[in-house]
């Protein structure tokens, strides 16, 4: 019995352990992105963009504003997200972006996340969140945002 309470002991520190480190490499990143970021999806448009992970529970909330004023006709829907971040890549689930074409969209979007070396980090973003309605074109998302260093 003594050994099985060891092992269990054991075997929960290890997961125990585990789990901090996703935490950890979750909150590492927390904070708040900016920078500019193209769309497109039939048009293109180039916006400001704010991305801001809040170090629990995971959460992110994404903002989008004119330096184009068409990006007004852009609209996330979904805020907040969740978010996981795995060998550098942070993959923000569940976008939904309402747009003034035809189809909307809806899915992931993920970016890598560098630390610079004054310790600020960098999110740089090139990747495509699928269309709502088949057929109709993904957004395609282009861009790269900043955060302070600490």
């Amino acid at each position: 019995m003594k050994s099985f309470v060891r092992k269990f002991t054991s075997t929960f520190a290890v997961l125990a352990m585990m789990g901090y480190a996703v935490a950890a490499s979750s909150v590492a990143h927390a904070g708040t992105y900016t920078g500019a970021v193209t769309v497109s999806k039939g048009l293109t448009f180039t916006c400001d963009a704010t991305v801001d992970l809040y170090s629990t529970p995971g959460k992110a909330l994404l903002t989008i504003s004119p330096g184009d004023p068409l990006c007004s006709f852009l609209n996330i829907t979904s805020n907040p997200h969740n978010y996981t971040e795995s060998g550098g890549v942070l993959t923000i689930h569940g976008i939904r972006v309402e747009t003034i074409t035809l189809g909307n969209c809806y899915g992931d979007l993920s970016g890598t996340v560098t630390t610079n070396p004054d310790g600020s980090k960098t999110l740089n973003i090139a990747d495509t969140i699928d269309p709502e309605i088949p057929g109709t074109g993904g957004c395609s998302v282009n861009g790269e945002l900043w955060k302070p260093a600490h």
